[in-house]
């Protein structure tokens, strides 16, 4: 049969032009990797013109039934010819192929695609071809052109990754659940039977008006075995397929894109593809599991560490007990081993800790000190900059139970925490999509390919004036750090309150997103009545989902509410409306200090722009020696103060030698208002409401599942 199905295909190529010239192209194509750390083998994208047909099909009820249906016979091409595979399919060559020998596999009467009356069919396919080849199924709304007329598809399994990745795994269970890309996969182990697959086909959830779940199939051979790969599909196409202008990419994925080899018919869309943009679209239309994250704990020449349960590195497993590694001559010294980095795994049961001493807390503040902290999750000891440094790679919903008690007081209400758990992890998120996006553009940068005008936090006319933003610095070799820098986090060495993890289950998975983004879902202390747009405190970018809105719940002095928010040395604080008094002298000291740049006597303080909500985004310092406008709004809170000014949202007296700042809000005003927020929840309504109120433009999302599991 194999013999057979080759000189079939032969025959084909020497008679019809069209599949000829087309797989001869296939040859010529475009193809590279997309590489990221993140990513246990590369993605794949292939630029492919001649994919434009089916990647641009309509597939709606009246597009179907307004043309012929390709697959019939009556239909095809007078060329195109057909071999039996049994008495209801017959083997076609696929004549737009997108990899190196493509079939596909049709039933020989016209009825829609429905994978359980293809099923005896993609196992004999699979086996009639060599071990090489794999066979794919496309579901009606899951990559399918045709998704009128039942077929399969067909062909060599050439650099494939999600097909690599999984022939790579010993065989454990009938039924594994996988997750390399950051989507769900299921592996299914001797497919020959189907009792394994129907279990799991009845676990499926299939969408309301259809007949099938949302799926992709596929079937490879290894050690003579069928295996199949079925991924549960949540959409048809990406947000960035309809996009328009720069933010579209013309990708819809089918079985082989959600195997890792993306393919676009379009040029631009294959320079432009990232690996984080490449997942990313895959992530969307699948089912997101629960990512992990690396977070910087600790770094020096020497860490010592003790691991409370057995953990398992390089192959060794590790009991109960104290270690230390230590840096020497560029390597990781480890029980007279050296190593270039050693990752340290739970060897067994899910509450397995490790602790790390001489931890420091409080790093440059007086209160400075080193403890010992105990974390979930591995282990990874790196060498980043000469130093060696111990990174906890940890479950994001774990990371965030641990963000939430820190940050938030665990006598909030309910409603408050759920939404406080909703914006950090749609922060979290929105970062470490920024972080990857601009250490691409670094990598761009540094090989001369492109200019990241993102990146820049300043713009420094001449002396006359200085335009700043802060925000927090990308990591390289980890996501965030346990720092105020990012989030304080200090693993389960604190105490977490039931009410916390409440918050945290009840709002599992879920973010604000936007046009299929996660939204990078700032919050400040007190908006002061309004919050204001994200371009006038950080760069030019606008956010939709940032928008301006009144906010009338803000003004409170209720002890319990505040006490929700801020420190108990914090609640006495007259954030809501404040004033601020300095002498004219006190002034110009303070501003020349603070600025490192000479006025001489300040004689003026002039807005020169304002946000919706008052922020002065450029203020002008006028002074005997020289005038400067500075900005955005930290800057000026950090010039005219001697920590941080309370906002920069003040009106500007002049009285008898003395300079009066009238000021409203604490912070930068964009996004959601804590105290607003917490007094929202203590008149009544729940985290949804508190969250449109903030956030209009934005929806609720569930982003992702649960880490894989199996049906039981």
């Amino acid at each position: 049969m194999k013999g057979t199905i080759k000189t079939f295909f032969e025959s084909q190529l020497c008679e019809w032009q069209t599949a000829r010239d087309n797989h001869e192209a296939l040859t010529r194509v475009w193809s590279r990797e997309l590489a990221s750390p993140k990513l246990p083998t590369p993605l794949r994208v292939q630029c492919n013109p001649a994919r434009l047909v089916s990647t641009g099909a309509k597939i709606d009820k009246a597009s179907i039934a307004a043309r012929p249906c390709f697959l019939c016979e009556a239909n095809r091409p007078e060329e195109q010819q057909s071999l039996s595979l049994n008495e209801d399919f017959e083997w076609l060559v696929n004549p737009f192929p997108i990899l190196p020998v493509h079939y596909t596999i049709a039933a020989k009467q016209h009825r829609p695609q429905r994978f359980l009356d293809a099923y005896d069919a993609m196992i004999q396919a699979t086996t009639a071809l060599p071990e090489e080849y794999l066979v794919f199924y496309n579901g009606p709304k899951c990559g399918a052109s045709a998704p009128d007329h039942l077929h399969l598809q067909a062909g060599i399994a050439e650099n494939i990754p999600l097909v690599t990745y999984a022939k790579s795994l010993q065989c454990t269970d009938q039924l594994q659940a996988i997750a390399p890309f950051g989507y769900l996969v299921y592996l299914i182990h001797n497919a020959e039977h189907t009792d394994t697959f129907n279990r799991l086909y009845a676990e499926l959830p299939i969408p309301e008006e259809e007949y099938e779940p949302y799926m992709n199939v596929v079937a490879y051979r290894k050690e003579d075995k069928v295996h199949l790969l079925v991924i549960p599909r949540r959409g048809h196409r990406p947000h960035c397929y309809h996009a328009e202008g720069e933010r579209q990419f013309l990708i819809s994925p089918g079985a082989l894109d959600m195997c890792g080899l993306i393919v676009t018919p379009r040029s631009e869309d294959y320079e432009r593809l990232t690996p984080q943009k490449a997942a990313g679209i895959l992530c969307e239309v699948g089912v997101r599991t629960e990512p992990t994250i690396d977070v910087g704990i600790m770094q020096g020449k020497e860490i010592t560490f003790s691991l409370n349960t057995r953990y398992t590195a390089n192959g060794t497993i590790y009991n109960i007990g104290e270690y230390k590694a230590t840096l020497e001559n560029g390597k990781i010294t480890f029980n007279g081993t050296l190593y270039d980095e050693l990752c340290f795994t739970v060897a067994e049961g899910q509450a397995a800790t490790f602790s790390l001493h001489g931890v420091t807390i409080g790093k440059e503040f007086h209160w400075q000190q080193q403890e010992t902290q105990t974390f979930q999750g591995s282990l990874i000891l790196r060498i980043i900059d000469n130093e060696l440094h111990a990174i906890n790679r940890i479950a994001i919903e774990d990371y965030l139970t641990s963000v939430i008690a820190s940050e938030m007081s665990g006598t909030s209400s309910a409603e408050l925490l759920k939404a406080h758990a909703v914006i950090s992890r749609s922060w979290l998120l929105a970062q470490i999509r920024e972080d990857e996006r601009l250490k691409m553009n670094q990598r761009s940068l540094a090989e001369g390919k492109s200019k990241d005008e993102s990146s820049v936090k300043e713009e420094p006319k001449d002396n006359s004036q200085l335009v700043k933003w802060y925000d927090r610095e990308a990591h390289t070799h980890f996501d965030v750090c346990a720092d105020d820098h990012c989030q304080r986090y200090q693993g389960v060495s604190r105490k977490v309150t039931p009410q916390v993890h409440e918050a945290i289950h009840a709002t599992r998975g879920i973010v604000l997103s936007y046009e299929g983004e996660v939204c990078d879902a700032r919050f400040s202390k007190c908006c002061g009545g309004k919050t204001e747009l994200y371009e006038n405190c950080w760069d030019d970018t606008p956010h939709p989902y940032l928008s301006v809105i009144d906010d009338p719940f803000c003004n409170t002095d209720d002890p319990k509410i505040l006490s929700e928010v801020l420190n108990h040395y914090d609640q006495s604080t007259d954030f809501y409306r404040w004033t601020v008094e300095y002498t004219q002298e006190e002034l110009s000291d303070l501003v020349c200090r603070r600025s490192e740049f000479y006025y001489g006597l300040i004689t003026d303080l002039i807005p020169i722009e304002r946000g919706p909500s008052g922020r002065i985004v450029r203020l002008k310092i006028v002074g005997t020696k020289a005038t400067r406008i500075i900005g955005k709004e930290l800057e000026i809170r950090r010039t005219l103060s001697e920590t941080h000014l309370y906002s920069s949202a003040f009106e500007v007296e002049k009285k008898e030698g003395k300079f009066i700042l009238h000021g409203s809000g604490w912070g930068h005003g964009v996004g959601l208002c804590q105290i607003g927020a917490a007094v929202m929840g203590a008149k009544g309504y729940n985290y949804k409401e508190i969250l449109h109120h903030y956030y209009p433009e934005a929806t609720l999302t569930e982003w992702y599942t649960s880490s894989p599991q199996c049906p039981s």
